[in-house]
């Protein structure tokens, strides 16, 4: 793995901060949603308004890259059964164990340099980290 993408990895990331993320993408225009400038523009103010200054530009590319690397998970259809039919960022990516697993999941690089995580790593990580609804 990359020097990179280990500080990248390292960065915590919480499950509601990826999901208002998800939200605040969502809301966008969509052809603001897939300009990696608005969307890194963006993303910047939203931390900066939750007091992290600091740290925004760096916490605002591990958001991206794990918000990318879900993405081409559902791109793949490495996650059915978590989320609803139809591309993008749809409501079905806001399911809370699929959010923590995001969150917690460490990125990999693939053979392109693209990150991602690995497909059955993070389908562990949310089965072992999924909550049980419902009654027998």
């Amino acid at each position: 793995m990359s020097d990179y993408l280990d500080k990248v990895n390292r960065i915590p990331i919480s499950a509601d901060l990826l999901g208002e993320v998800m939200d605040m993408l969502r809301a966008l225009p969509v052809e603001e949603r897939w300009a990696s400038g608005s969307r890194s523009s963006r993303l910047y103010e939203m931390l900066e308004r939750r007091g992290l200054t600091d740290t925004a530009d760096i916490v605002a590319v591990a958001i991206d890259l794990r918000v990318t690397a879900l993405l081409r998970l559902q791109s793949l259809d490495a996650l059915r059964g978590w989320t609803t039919p139809g591309g993008g960022l749809r409501a079905s990516l806001v399911h809370p164990d699929l959010l923590k697993a995001a969150a917690a999941e460490p990125l990999i690089e693939e053979a392109d340099g693209e990150a991602i995580f690995d497909v059955a790593s993070f389908r562990l990580r949310l089965l072992a980290g999924a909550e049980v609804y419902g009654r027998a």
